[in-house]
């Protein structure tokens, strides 16, 4: 009897692995930590501005993820960022990658189309960086393009 309850339990942590429920495990017991970096005033590049508020979260497993609302003067422009996370002296450590990289010549980079210089446009966005890295991560800094 006790040997056909083990294969049972191992059987149902196949399926739920396989259709990606997984199991508890000790790790998952932890919340990650996060360290979030915003811009108190609006920042402009060409026809382009994003405004106050826009924030990076990034956490203790690599993963970042972007909020911050963004317009242009202009139809059809777009925003482009490449956001770096840097020690406590300023150094930089790195450049997030996109997770949905829209241009495959530079992952770094980050686009938000701006079809209509009528509308203000609420932007989302996920990238990643070494975790191994994080510890080490006191300032971000980002660099833009309209």
């Amino acid at each position: 009897m006790n040997r056909i309850r083990r294969t049972a339990g191992a059987a149902a942590a196949t399926v739920a692995l396989t259709i990606g429920l997984g199991l508890p495990t000790a790790g998952t017991a932890h919340a990650l930590s996060s360290r979030t970096f915003s811009w108190n005033s609006p920042m402009t590049a060409g026809d382009c501005t994003m405004f106050e508020g826009a924030r990076w979260t990034l956490y203790s497993d690599g993963t970042a993820t972007f909020d911050g609302t963004v317009t242009s003067g202009d139809n059809n422009d777009a925003w482009l960022m490449w956001a770096r996370v840097k020690d406590a002296n300023g150094a930089v450590l790195g450049t997030l990658t996109n997770y949905n990289v829209q241009d495959r010549s530079d992952w770094t980079k980050f686009v938000k189309n701006l079809p209509s210089k009528t509308q203000r446009y609420r932007w989302f966005a996920s990238g990643r960086f070494n975790a191994r890295l994080y510890p080490l991560i006191r300032r971000m800094s980002l660099s833009k393009h309209c």
